[in-house]
């Protein structure tokens, strides 16, 4: 029996260690990314007040960018592993479109980095994810505010499609030099006897946006529902 209840005692001492390093990290985590996405922030208002020119934002933000938006691929291993409680599908879609738009179409094409997207991706990103990150830092220690869940839960019926916006005009901007430079495709005849049409790639992205898009959407709007109505009834 004593042996029984020391045992208890050391696994529950255990779980309770590793629920504390699981939730040190997971702090670090989001005040790291909420810190990154204020200075993306601040840089891309700076530059809009300096130059008074919305295609000269890249310039600015590209380094800040490649390091937060990269580091986000770690969410979906979090929700894989299940130290966070975000659907694992629904968290990979999010997080593709955007790190595939960095680093397959802006950082690669030199006309998507002067496409109308990049406004519409800053505004969208940063003031989304300086919510978000803020909001799961705070509610690590059950402590957000009500105005901050409102606001988690409010702004992305418009930034959302804002972003989605974004993405699309950035791969669209791209697609004429995709063509003619054929950049990352493979073409016949090659040992494996295969062919890949990256600039094809791109567009059945694109085209996948029309299922993709409602899915996400409705999702967030069903998420909505259940914290902000949740509130409503306490």
């Amino acid at each position: 029996m004593a042996q029984t209840a020391v045992k208890t005692r050391q696994k529950s001492t255990s779980k309770r260690n590793q629920s504390n390093l699981v939730k040190a990290y997971l702090l670090g985590y989001n005040l790291i990314q909420f810190v990154g996405w204020s200075v993306i922030l601040y840089l891309s208002i700076s530059n809009v007040n300096e130059n008074r020119r919305l295609d000269s934002i890249w310039k600015d933000v590209v380094f800040w960018v490649k390091i937060f938006q990269t580091a986000a691929i770690l969410e979906v291993v979090h929700s894989a592993i299940g130290i966070i409680p975000s659907n694992p599908l629904m968290t990979f879609m999010q997080i593709y479109s955007r790190v595939f738009v960095v680093w397959g179409i802006i950082v690669p094409v030199e006309r998507a980095k002067l496409s109308l997207g990049i406004p519409c991706l800053m505004c969208a990103w940063t003031i989304t994810e300086t919510i978000r990150y803020s909001y799961y830092f705070l509610n690590l220690f059950s402590s957000v505010p009500s105005a901050l869940s409102w606001c988690r839960y409010t702004f992305f019926i418009l930034l959302y499609p804002l972003g989605v916006l974004g993405e699309l005009l950035c791969m669209y901007s791209a697609l004429p030099q995709l063509r003619t430079s054929r950049m990352w495709s493979v073409n016949l005849p090659n040992r494996l006897n295969i062919s890949f049409s990256y600039y094809f790639y791109v567009i059945i992205i694109m085209l996948l946006y029309i299922p993709g898009f409602p899915q996400l959407y409705f999702y967030m709007l069903a998420q909505r529902k259940k914290i902000l109505g949740a509130k409503k009834t306490k």
